[in-house]
């Protein structure tokens, strides 16, 4: 039973590393080329409005992925209360 648990736990980690992963694709203020052609991201932002707004779009991406894990952090809490 124990090993089944350790083996949910994983693969739960493994989903969130995939969904951090896809929704940070990078860690600088310029994102690298495939994303700009893929996302269609505007990488020369000199307008401040515009660049307030993408800080927004990522701040967005960065709770989504926060509640995401505070979601998996509960499913693990309710997989060991019911391992009891």
């Amino acid at each position: 039973m124990r090993n089944f648990v350790y083996q949910i736990r994983c693969t739960l980690w493994s989903i969130a590393a995939e969904l951090e992963y896809s929704l940070y694709p990078w860690k600088t203020k310029e994102p690298p080329q495939w994303a700009i052609e893929r996302y269609n991201v505007d990488h020369g932002i000199t307008d401040t409005f515009e660049d307030h707004m993408y800080y927004g779009w990522l701040k967005n991406l960065e709770e989504r992925t926060a509640k995401l894990q505070l979601e998996m952090i509960a499913v693990q809490k309710q997989l060991q209360e019911s391992e009891k």
